[in-house]
């Protein structure tokens, strides 16, 4: 998936680029990076009988860092926007490695067209999602 123009920081794209985004919490988490395939994620998109998903999360709007309340607010709203609109779901957590940006609690959403995805997180005021296809490659897809 290609990169397009955007308002977003060179910068600032390069540390999506740099996060794991991490499927599930503990031992058995799937960890992602974009543009890589992962086997262990070909197995879940079987599994959940799914051919595309994406990872997003309502912390830092507009990666403006927010407090932990604010964040976890933001987080809680969207588990029930997702849960209102009957989304399969699995708690995830994307983490950057230099330590710059705390890690932020997410969702894997199952299932979820691509227009749909760009729709929710721009609704929770974010610059990116990772969106999966069929072929269990992350994509950063940039909202601005």
């Amino acid at each position: 998936m290609t990169l397009t123009l955007s308002l977003i920081s060179k910068n600032l794209i390069a540390s999506y680029l740099s996060t794991y985004y991490q499927v599930g919490i503990g031992p058995d988490a799937i960890s992602l990076r974009i543009d890589q395939h992962s086997k262990p994620l070909t197995k879940l998109l079987a599994t959940l009988r799914q051919s595309c998903a994406a990872i997003m999360s309502a912390y830092n709007p507009c990666s403006r860092l927010a407090s932990n309340e604010a964040n976890l607010a933001a987080h809680e709203l969207l588990r029930s926007y997702l849960n209102h609109h009957s989304y399969s779901t699995i708690e995830s957590l994307n983490v950057d490695p230099s330590g710059k940006w705390p890690p932020e609690k997410s969702f894997f959403v199952s299932g979820l067209d691509l227009n749909t995805a760009r729709s929710i997180g721009q609704k929770f005021n974010q610059n990116a999602i990772v969106w999966i296809e069929n072929e269990a490659i992350p994509h950063l897809v940039l909202l601005r």
